[in-house]
């Protein structure tokens, strides 16, 4: 067994458990399942982690489970409480282990010449994790799964009103015209939707599965550093298992609206502008406009692309975008503030094809696999 894990296990003068672990591990451990603790859990075992006699270190809030390899800890399963626990290990940067003893409801934590003895609930109080069998989604890297949910996912409305629009969908089709599969993430506020799509090499059944954004959020954040995603589904839960780090999360109830019939079907000579320009415009465009005045005109010209904003608490603003392509010439008017979360997402060195056709349909953004529709603004 390596410094890595949990180096051996003891027993405690009176009959109990200790555990030697390494502490920048356990830290990492600790550390990743924070966003899924609870700051006010409503029942006191939930502000616990568990680390199983199965070598793992496990929270939930009910909602989201993220289950985290911990190679080593084979004793009898314990819940430490996460905020003390993580505090202690964060206080602990330069020691190279920590000793756990566990002695009926007490854990005796050692470590850098520190002593703690936190109380510990009952194993038998933590939730089980969902036990059934996966039904695969689709595999892809773990920084491809977040670019593209970087794209899409800012556009989830948890006060719209309709659940659907508070998770972001997962998409797998087969595509009929060549051997791969098509992996979709689409979501939508009702006034703008975001999609980004790429091609993957696998047989399987097509599927549609809504996920909570901050299950998105939770999932994106455990991507980082890790090699590749493998989604499935299980009655009503996603799993996720990005090299070994399992996050299970409960799926959003309702169906997503049907987002294709969105989709301005129209033959629109675009216009094509550099990602960092056009943002820089909207940026500079957006400055006076206001919560009760959110409206930026767009108009787009011979000359290239003219915007304008206008609030009467702050002001008027204009700024203009050259067009490495000029298409459609018309005015509209959009909330700014969709443009530039969209074109964030985005590498700045990239192109935008834009669609516009006239102030009362929707206009169309693209970037490579990365998409944007934005609901005009009324006149009125």
């Amino acid at each position: 067994m390596t410094a890595t894990t949990a180096e051996k296990i003891v027993k405690t003068p009176r009959g109990g458990t200790a555990l030697k672990f390494n502490v920048a591990e356990l830290r990492s451990a600790f550390s990743a399942v924070r966003d899924v603790v609870p700051a006010r859990p409503s029942r006191p075992v939930l502000g616990n982690v568990m680390i199983g006699s199965d070598g793992t270190l496990s929270a939930t809030d009910l909602e989201i489970r993220v289950t985290y390899p911990l190679p080593g800890a084979t004793g009898p399963a314990v819940l430490l409480p996460h905020a003390r626990m993580l505090a202690i290990l964060n206080n602990c940067n330069d020691a190279a282990e920590v000793t756990l003893a566990v002695d009926g409801s007490v854990c005796k934590v050692a470590c850098a010449g520190g002593r703690w003895a936190l109380p510990t609930e009952a194993v038998s109080e933590f939730p089980d994790a969902h036990e059934g069998i996966g039904r695969p989604i689709s595999r892809l890297p773990a920084d491809q799964f977040t670019s593209m949910m970087g794209n899409v996912k800012f556009a989830t409305d948890a006060k719209a009103g309709r659940p659907a629009y508070t998770g972001v969908l997962i998409e797998f089709t087969n595509d009929k015209e060549s051997e791969y599969g098509k992996l979709t993430f689409v979501a939508s506020d009702g006034r703008r939707m975001c999609w980004s799509q790429c091609e993957v090499d696998q047989d399987l059944d097509p599927s549609s599965t809504l996920v909570p954004r901050r299950a998105v959020d939770v999932i994106c954040k455990l991507c980082g550093g890790r090699d590749a995603i493998q989604l499935e589904t299980a009655g009503t839960e996603l799993i996720a298992n990005i090299d070994g780090v399992v996050v299970q999360a409960r799926l959003v109830a309702g169906d997503f609206p049907a987002w294709r019939k969105v989709l301005p079907d129209r033959e629109v000579a675009p216009s094509v502008a550099g990602v960092a320009p056009l943002l820089h415009a909207c940026q500079m465009a957006a400055i006076c406009t206001s919560e009760s005045s959110q409206g930026t005109r767009m108009t787009f010209g011979e000359k290239g692309l003219k915007l304008a904003g206008k609030s009467s608490e702050y002001g008027e603003s204009s700024a203009s975008c050259e067009l490495v392509e000029v298409g459609q010439q018309c005015e509209l008017e959009i909330n700014p503030g969709y443009a530039i979360e969209w074109l964030e997402s985005l590498d700045r060195a990239a192109m935008v094809g834009i669609e516009a056709e006239s102030g009362t349909t929707a206009l169309l953004l693209r970037c490579d696999d990365a998409f944007t529709v934005i609901m005009p603004l009324s006149k009125d």
